[in-house]
C-alpha cells in the first residue's frame, strides 16, 4: 500500500507548508505528495493537483488528506469523489482522524456521507453569520469597500465647476481624475 498526499489551500495568502509537513510526518513520501492554490469551489477540471494526486493512485493505495472537505466544496463533491476512490480501490485518510476508509470497511460511503453534510452545513453556518454581522455593521453606519480616492476639498471643486455647467467629461479633464470618479463624487457628496 502506497501513499499519496494532497494539499490545498484556498488563497496564495494562505500556505500549505503546515499541511505538507504533516502529510510527510504521516509517512507520504515527497515523490507522491501533491499540492496547490486554488479555490474549493473551482470546478474539478481546474483542480490540477488532486487530479495527479488521484491518477497516482493505484488499487490498494491510500489518498492522504489534511481535511474531507479537501476532495471538493460540497457534500455531493467529495461523497462522489471518495465513492470513486473507494471503486477503485483506493482508501481515503485524513489527518483529523475523522476518515480513515480502510479501517471503517463497508461503513465508510456513510460515514464520508455524514461528515461530508456536517461540513456542508457548517460553511453555510459560517456564510449566514458573515452575513449577519455584515447587516449590522452597514445598520450601524459601517461602509465597506475601498476609501475614497480624493479630498473634500477636491469634491467642492469639482460642485463648482458642474454648477458652471461643465459636463463630467470636462470637470474630470480639469481636476485629474476620471469621469466615472466624478459622479460617484457628485453621488457622495448629495
Amino acid at each position: 500500500m502506497a501513499l499519496v498526499g494532497y494539499a490545498r489551500c484556498s488563497t496564495t495568502h494562505q500556505d500549505t507548508t503546515a499541511q505538507i509537513d504533516a502529510l510527510l510526518a504521516a509517512g507520504v513520501p515527497q515523490a507522491q505528495l501533491f499540492s496547490e492554490h486554488v479555490s474549493g469551489a473551482a470546478p474539478f477540471a481546474e483542480r490540477t493537483q488532486l487530479q495527479a494526486a488521484i491518477d497516482a493512485c493505484q488499487p490498494g493505495d491510500q489518498l492522504v488528506l489534511a481535511k474531507l472537505d479537501r476532495l471538493g466544496r460540497s457534500m455531493q463533491d467529495c461523497v462522489t469523489r471518495a465513492a470513486d476512490l473507494l471503486e477503485a480501490g483506493v482508501h481515503v485518510r485524513t489527518l483529523d482522524g475523522r476518515v480513515d476508509t480502510a479501517a471503517l470497511g463497508k461503513m465508510a460511503k456513510l460515514v464520508i456521507g455524514i461528515l461530508a453534510a456536517a461540513a456542508e452545513i457548517e460553511r453555510d453556518l459560517i456564510l449566514e453569520r458573515t452575513e449577519e454581522g455584515r447587516q449590522r455593521a452597514l445598520a450601524a453606519g459601517v461602509k465597506f469597500g475601498r476609501k475614497r480616492g480624493w479630498k473634500g476639498e477636491q469634491a467642492s471643486h469639482v460642485q463648482e465647476l458642474v454648477a458652471q455647467g461643465l459636463s463630467h467629461r470636462q470637470v474630470a479633464a480639469k481636476v485629474g481624475l476620471s469621469a466615472s470618479t466624478v459622479r460617484r463624487m457628485l453621488k457622495d457628496v448629495s
